[in-house]
């Protein structure tokens, strides 16, 4: 491919539901890394967080 349709397309994958998820996974894979040796380094561990709960609609 050129230059230019190259750009084109990427620019296309980049707004794409594809790049959305595999740029969560590359944070969360980021995150889960930088936790470990934080952990490894004698850091505290994180709060846990709050669990968000939905009300339960009647049942019918």
């Amino acid at each position: 491919m050129r230059g230019d349709q190259f750009e084109k397309v990427f620019g296309k994958f980049l707004e794409s539901e594809a790049y959305e998820e595999a740029e969560g996974a590359l944070f969360d894979f980021a995150r889960a890394a930088y936790q470990a040796g934080w952990l490894a380094a004698g850091g505290e561990p994180p709060a846990p967080k709050k669990a968000v709960l939905f009300p339960r609609s009647p049942e019918t």
